[in-house]
């Protein structure tokens, strides 16, 4: 509007001058020059809309005012900075370099026509911040990709007049000021959805290793004096709080609580937690427990600084959660068995035999990275009747990336046999990333098979997108390593099966990019996302007479063993711009050179606390028959 007008205003001042020389001697015309419109591209505006002090790690909607003049559908950059007023309020007339400035937002508009335009875009207000009053600043074509007849606008500058008193477009912004030392519990989440307990005195055939509490805490430091902690844990039993003991992968052994050393740099905190309730802590559990009522198990987790200049703020350091609570009082068949080996000859009360196993974990974070387990075995005898077993295994690995479900390796196995012959045989599939690899079956009076496989697979298996500091970038993750299985099973007079039923070696690559020039990003991958092998052996018979037993009996064995680490290592995404360095002058911001900056994201950080090898069941027995 501002160009029409002044060629307006030329042209009715020519044809004023031309209708003076009507009539005159001097027939000569008048020419007046029209300045030409000078080519620009120019922020004009930078708002927020009212907010409050903002929390760091906060998302903020922007919006800006751009106007281009002299270009047609051009593609341009605009770059948005935080800057601390404190520092431009006490700039003199000297140039200096700003500290306290961040680069928040990066983005490129491409195909504006020329004129007025309004733009929107969302920030994040870093971790790294001290807080206070900052200035959000704008800087649009800061790698001067456009030829302008006026560039002194592009940004805030102390050579463009209309911004010599600071008249620049600008938002402000409050951001809570970080504490100077304060670790926080943000949050703790389980790797089960119920905790399923055996009633005390029951642990017969199970290791002394177990694993009753599984999961991890969230936390956060906020400071510059990073050093030790220590994380216990609670259970709430008849009002009083009674401790526990964590699992420790380093001394193989459980300790009474978590020495953590926090990472600078990372304020998604991933603390893992293995749990294991002793004897005594069960058995007072289980005296308040009424199976009638719908019970949940109270727990408490306490960090506490192990520095000598120890935090003041401590209310954040606890947190207080709970869990639904069950006790599996198992079937009455040992004391049938037991009434059975004492007392052979009344062999019309023996009752079928169930031995089994589960083992239903999983690790880590879904949105992030997460591993679960579901492990199993079974061993079935049908002592009268039509005599014989059932055998079955299985075992189910399944991870998440960034909210995708995949199962990574599952295998079942189900072998049966009976003296009649019916129902006697196998049956076994296996499931590779989320396909069926291959099924496998076969029934007869006899039978003997033995499997020995192994694949090595890459497979991408989720996308997502990170903003790392100012810089888009699309990420795809997914697992590399090997898999496999060595089951020998069959049955001639005896029914049996052992071996590895599964082994799996798997761990966790990334690959990575970004939308904008100037910019190189990339993926930080160490990282073991599980390696567990699960072996299985069982057997069993029936025989007229063995070593130590001249009378017909049974005979039956099954152990479950397992060798299992769980996600160690770090995994992030890191990107390196060439961006501006600031000055300052007479409370001015402005560009006074370029700097480079690198921005780091990790998004899992994490020692091994699942480290275990342990067996999940063992026992054998024979029953006269």
């Amino acid at each position: 509007m501002r160009h029409f007008t002044r060629a307006f205003l030329a042209a009715a001042m020519l044809t004023t001058l031309s209708g003076c020389e009507l009539g005159s001697d001097d027939k000569l015309p008048v020419i007046v020059q029209i300045e030409p419109t000078k080519s620009n591209i120019a922020i004009t505006k930078v708002s927020t809309g009212p907010l409050e002090t903002l929390e760091p790690n906060t998302t903020v909607t922007v919006f800006y005012d751009v106007d281009i003049t002299g270009f047609k559908d051009i593609d341009v950059d605009v770059h948005f900075y935080l800057v601390h007023a404190a520092e431009l309020d006490t700039s003199d007339g000297e140039e200096a370099e700003i500290e306290e400035v961040h680069k928040v937002g990066a983005l490129e508009l491409t195909q504006v026509s020329q004129g007025s335009h309004n733009f929107q875009t969302d920030i994040t207000i870093p971790d790294t911040l001290l807080g206070g009053h900052y200035h959000l600043i704008a800087q649009i074509d800061p790698h001067d990709d456009h030829v302008e007849d006026v560039e002194e606008d592009n940004h805030p500058s102390v050579d463009h007049e209309p911004f010599a008193d600071g008249d620049f477009p600008f938002a402000d912004v409050h951001v809570r000021v970080l504490e100077s030392h304060d670790y926080k519990l943000v949050s703790a989440t389980f790797g089960q959805e119920a905790l399923i307990l055996d009633v005390p005195n029951t642990n017969d055939g199970t290791s002394e290793h177990h694993s009753d509490l599984v999961g991890y805490l969230t936390a956060d430091y906020e400071g510059a004096n990073l050093g030790n902690t220590a994380i216990t844990a609670e259970i709430l039993v008849n009002g009083n709080w009674q401790t526990t003991h964590f699992w420790n992968a380093e001394t193989k052994a459980y300790e009474a609580q978590i020495t953590h050393s926090f990472t600078a740099g990372l304020h998604d905190e991933h603390i893992g937690f293995d749990i294991a309730l002793d004897d005594a802590l069960l058995t007072q559990i289980y005296q308040g427990y009424d199976a009638t009522q719908e019970q949940s198990l109270q727990v408490r987790f306490t960090l506490t600084d192990l520095a000598q200049s120890a935090e003041t703020i401590t209310d954040n350091n606890v947190i207080e959660t709970q869990l639904p609570l069950y006790f599996f009082a198992g079937e009455s068949t040992d004391t049938e068995q037991s009434l059975a080996k004492r007392d052979a000859q009344y062999s019309v009360g023996l009752a079928n035999i169930k031995l089994e196993k589960e083992f239903d974990k999983s690790y880590g974070d879904k949105s992030k990275f997460s591993v679960g387990v579901d492990l199993s075995g079974q061993l079935f005898i049908v002592p009268t009747g039509d005599p014989g077993g059932r055998i079955a295994g299985e075992g189910v690995v399944e991870a998440y990336f960034f909210n995708a479900q995949n199962t990574l390796f599952s295998i079942s196995y189900d072998g049966s046999a009976y003296i009649s012959g019916q129902n006697t045989g196998y049956a076994s599939e296996m499931i590779i990333f989320n396909n069926v690899a291959f099924e496998d079956e076969k029934y007869t009076t006899k039978y003997e098979k033995s499997w020995e496989k192994s694949w090595e697979e890459e497979k991408v298996l989720a996308q997502a997108r990170f903003t790392i500091g100012p810089v888009p970038m699309s990420v795809e993750a997914g697992v590399t390593g090997n898999l496999g299985f060595e089951l020998t099973v069959g049955y001639n007079a005896e029914l049996y099966a052992e071996g590895d039923l599964f082994h799996v070696d798997f761990g966790a690559f990334g690959r990575g990019g970004v939308n904008l020039g100037l910019v190189s990003a990339g993926i930080q991958a160490i990282l073991t996302l599980i390696d567990n092998t699960f072996a299985m052996e069982s057997n069993a018979g029936f025989a007229l007479v063995s070593t130590g037993n001249n009378k017909p009996h049974i005979y039956y064995a099954l152990e479950l063993k397992n060798d299992l680490d769980v996600i160690s290592g770090k995994f992030g995404l890191y990107a390196e711009t060439i961006g501006v360095k600031w000055c300052k002058k007479w409370g001015i911001p402005y560009p006074c050179g370029k700097k480079t900056h690198r921005y780091d994201l990790w998004l899992y950080q994490t020692p091994s606390v699942f480290n275990k090898s342990w067996t999940l069941y063992s026992k054998e027995d024979e029953i006269e028959l």
